[in-house]
């Protein structure tokens, strides 16, 4: 079972996707690796489950993009390929999918520091006070039985997906 670490947004789906491929394209993060090329293929998923590739930034910029999405409601979910793994965008979340396998991070102490430094990372740069590390089934109810954050921490108790709710302290 794979690792995905969600993390709460109060940006829009537009606006966490072009937050995400402007870090990517960019400064990049420290602890998360982008894909190895200059162009990358982002996929747009619509309500009826479509796929849409737009690759960024060759034939769409990370601004251009987002005003796309901001324009057409329909699109539901965004994934970001990475090195290893990739990024997934909901509304209301951000989530960070590793290759990793779960039970290696609960056991293995240097792997729960590399998840964590991503984590945090991850949580830093969406301003967010908690953060779930899950095993890969935690997306499969992301706009579905959970549409907020509460409802995602309470579908995961329900349906007894392993998980660890993190929260950070907010203490500068």
């Amino acid at each position: 079972m794979a690792i995905e670490i969600l993390v709460p947004t109060t940006r829009s789906l537009a606006g966490a996707t072009r937050a995400v491929l402007d870090q990517l394209l960019g400064p990049g993060f420290l602890n998360v690796d982008p894909v190895e090329t200059d162009a990358f293929e982002v996929e747009l998923t619509d309500v009826d489950m479509r796929e849409q590739g737009r690759l960024v930034p060759e034939a769409v910029s990370p601004a251009d993009l987002a005003e796309e999405l901001r324009r057409n409601r329909e699109f539901v979910r965004v994934r970001i390929p990475l090195r290893l793994g990739h990024f997934l965008l909901f509304p209301g979340f951000v989530v960070l999918c590793r290759p990793d396998e779960y039970e290696d991070y609960l056991k293995d102490p240097r792997q729960r520091q590399i998840v964590g430094r991503e984590a945090l990372e991850l949580a830093q740069a969406f301003g967010a006070r908690e953060l779930v590390v899950a095993g890969d089934a935690a997306t499969d109810f992301l706009g579905t039985e959970a549409t907020d954050w509460e409802s995602l921490k309470e579908v995961l108790e329900e349906e007894e997906i392993e998980h660890q709710l993190i929260r950070l302290s907010t203490a500068g």
